[in-house]
């Protein structure tokens, strides 16, 4: 097994995917950044790094404009750091408004997929989220439901790119919840190797278990890729500072899906704290104690044992996330002496992350 698709085995369990997804609203991350984030999480075991995010106007309302040079070759490069530091590089095409119908749509999407793998792209995400989940009338036309057109597709996405399945991973409209007859024949009609997102029973899961993995494996006939919102703080959830650990993730998930991509907050560097505690989830969820992880990662990316201990007490007053972390609020002197320590922490990155929660 080459370095870019390495597994990490610990206590006899495997995820087979443990990566990053770039998929949030309302930022975007220079590429500098996305270069500290990658090396952070290579170096902690991840193992895939997704460029999808949504601010990428080429991947989303714009995806039939080719990326420009530059873009060419900073996609290019980045792909390169991430093979480099051994993780696999995926790129994300979410085609808004495409025409389930109109010829030209398809062979544009088909065009875009094969500038990704041009590119460097080792496996490509087809993004359907957030999109109207009813046809318009044309599509109407030609399919009997959105699950149709969007077998469709995949379909062409696959075989107009000359793709096997397994370089192909899809996100669904309906991607969260117990299942649906939309589900139910995307699993029926894809091929087995094209991977299935799925966030667990809420957009944002305070918690995703086995038997609910379960369930939605047996609906979709493969185990689903889990597409994991936290920490991601972006649209609804923009003000909110989610630095707490993981939580509520079962410690025999890695046996019932198919890996986890998780999707970070919109602060790079403050954003590596849970990342760092994600990762000990990884290295062996059934090992994995959340506290400890925790305090382990504030020391990491905070390089300072005081600056750690202002972090704890400012992600607790500042915490909204879905994840119960179970912090006493800290008060009013308390969390001012925190934000007047992190306005000079050491890390100057974090400190320029925190500034808008410091006052």
């Amino acid at each position: 097994m080459g370095a870019r698709h390495r597994r990490y085995r610990s206590g006899g369990v495997t995820f087979a995917i443990k990566g990053l997804i770039e998929g949030f609203y309302d930022r975007t991350w220079t590429w500098d950044e996305r270069r500290r984030v990658a090396d952070f999480v290579a170096n902690r075991n991840f193992d895939t790094y997704v460029y999808a995010p949504k601010s990428d106007r080429y991947q989303n309302t714009d995806w039939r404009t080719p990326y420009p040079a530059d873009q060419r070759r900073a996609l290019h490069a980045f792909g390169e750091h991430c093979h480099a530091l051994g993780m696999a590089f995926w790129i994300g095409l979410r085609p808004l408004r495409i025409s389930y119908v109109d010829a030209a749509d398809a062979s544009l999407l088909v065009d875009k997929l094969r500038d990704y793998l041009a590119l460097g792209a080792d496996r490509l995400m087809l993004l359907a989220d957030d999109i109207p989940s009813r046809l318009d009338e044309h599509g109407a036309s030609r399919f009997d439901s959105l699950a149709d057109a969007h077998v469709w597709l995949v379909e062409t996405a696959l075989a107009g790119g000359g793709l096997v399945p397994e370089q192909l991973a899809f996100c669904p409209t309906e991607y969260h919840g117990r299942g649906s007859a939309y589900l139910e024949t995307l699993g029926a009609s894809l091929p087995p190797g094209v991977d299935i997102c799925w966030t667990g029973l809420e957009v944002c899961s305070p918690t995703i278990g086995s038997p609910d993995a379960d369930a939605v494996a047996a609906l979709l006939r493969r185990p689903p890729l889990i597409w994991d919102n936290y920490p991601v703080n972006d649209a609804t959830m923009l003000g909110e500072l989610h630095l707490g650990p993981i939580r509520g993730r079962d410690a025999d998930l890695a046996d019932r899906v198919r890996g986890i991509l998780v999707n970070p907050a919109l602060e790079p560097e403050a954003t590596l704290i849970p990342l760092a505690a994600w990762a000990e989830y990884f290295r062996d969820p059934s090992a994995y104690d959340a506290d400890a992880a925790w305090r382990r990662a504030l020391r990491q990316v905070a390089g300072d044992e005081a600056d750690a201990d202002a972090l704890a007490t400012l992600a607790a007053g500042f915490d909204r996330s879905v994840i119960e972390q179970g912090w006493e609020q800290p008060s009013a002197p308390a969390l001012e002496a925190a934000r007047a320590r992190l306005r000079h922490a050491r890390n100057p990155r974090l400190a320029e992350d925190l500034a808008p929660f410091l006052g």
